[in-house]
C-alpha cells in the first residue's frame, strides 16, 4: 500500500528481497538492488553508502547487499540486501532503496519485493512485515522504501514511485558521481 509506514525499533535487523519473473520469450532481464544512505541533509557523504551489486557493503556493515543475480531463476530471493539497524551510523538519517530496470525493456516480467525482520543477520527467510508485486515492469528505476531514523527510532516509509531521468541525473541530484556507480 502507498505511503504505508511501520515503525522499527532500533536494534531490528531487515531483509529486502527483490524477485522477477521474466516474461520476455527468452530475452535476458535483469533487474537490480539498490540503496543509497543519505544524512540529514539528504545528502551523500561516503562513496561505500550506495549500495549495489558492485558495493556489496556499507563502510560500517549496517547494509550487506548478498550479490548480482542477472536471470530471476531462483526460487527465493533474487537479490536481497540485508540491514543491521543498530549499525547504522548516526550521521545517516535516510536510507532509500530502488530497483534498476538494467534491461530497459518495459513489461518485460513480475516484479516484487518484500522487507522481512530476521533473527540474524544470516536468516534469508525472516518474517514479512510486508510485501509487494508488480504484473508488470512499466519503468526503468523505481523508488520502492525508504527507512528514516529520528531520535527515538526507525520507520519505514513506503513511497513507490517510478522515476524516468537517467541515472546519471539521478545520481548527481545525491552529488554522486557516475563513475561510482558503474552499471
Amino acid at each position: 500500500m502507498q505511503n504505508e509506514i511501520i515503525s522499527l525499533k532500533n536494534d531490528e535487523k531487515l531483509l529486502v528481497g527483490l524477485s522477477w519473473e521474466n516474461f520476455s520469450n527468452g530475452e535476458e532481464i535483469d533487474f537490480d538492488l539498490l540503496a543509497i544512505m543519505l544524512d540529514k541533509n539528504e545528502k551523500f557523504l561516503n562513496k561505500a553508502d550506495l549500495i549495489f551489486y558492485n558495493n556489496l557493503f556499507s563502510r560500517t556493515g549496517a547494509l550487506f547487499h548478498t550479490g548480482d543475480n542477472k536471470t530471476g531463476n531462483s526460487e527465493a530471493d533474487d537479490e536481497a540486501i540485508l540491514v543491521n539497524l543498530a549499525s547504522i551510523p548516526s550521521s545517516i538519517r535516510h536510507i532509500k532503496f530502488a530497483i534498476l530496470n538494467q534491461s530497459q525493456k518495459k513489461n518485460c516480467g513480475k516484479v516484487s519485493f518484500r522487507i522481512a525482520k530476521i533473527s540474524d543477520i544470516f536468516d534469508t527467510k525472516g518474517e514479512n512485515i510486508c510485501s509487494y508485486s508488480f504484473d508488470d515492469s512499466n519503468f526503468y528505476l523505481m523508488y520502492i522504501f525508504e527507512i528514516e531514523k529520528n531520535e527515538k527510532n526507525f520507520i519505514i516509509n513506503i513511497k513507490l514511485k517510478n522515476i524516468d531521468d537517467p541515472i546519471d541525473k539521478i545520481l548527481k541530484s545525491y552529488n554522486i558521481k557516475p563513475e561510482q556507480f558503474e552499471v
